[in-house]
């Protein structure tokens, strides 16, 4: 895991309100989760490091992607580790651009899902 941290660090970016359009999010999900609407109602993971809007074009792209009512939760340990430690089904471990998010490794025994943040990007699934 401290490899997948690692790799969600990098990939991670500062929150670009202007640029939300091309973001995509990527979702990192415990293996029982099949799909993005296997979390609908639940509470996933997010790092403090975003900001109130990131976090509701986020959720309003949660539930696009078939995940309604989605809790999105802020914490003192980062979102990996939340999911990691199994707090959570779910951690959104980064903000990226849409080749990034093509370019996140697969992790064994997780999920990557993507979700883009506009309709206008593709929503690229394992």
């Amino acid at each position: 895991m401290a490899a997948a941290s690692a790799v969600a660090e990098r990939m991670s970016v500062p929150t670009l309100d202007a640029s939300l359009d091309a973001l995509v999010a990527v979702l990192v999900a415990a293996p029982d989760v099949k799909s993005v609407s296997d979390l609908a109602g639940k509470t996933i993971a997010i790092d403090d490091r975003y900001s109130e809007s990131s976090i509701s074009r986020v959720r309003t792209a949660m539930a696009a992607a078939g995940a309604p009512e989605v809790q999105l939760n802020k914490g003192q340990t980062t979102a990996i580790n939340r999911l990691v430690n199994k707090d959570v089904p779910a951690a959104v471990v980064g903000l990226v651009s849409a080749s990034a998010a093509d370019s996140f490794p697969e992790l064994a025994r997780l999920r990557i899902f993507r979700v883009p943040l506009s309709p206008r990007s593709s929503n690229k699934q394992p």
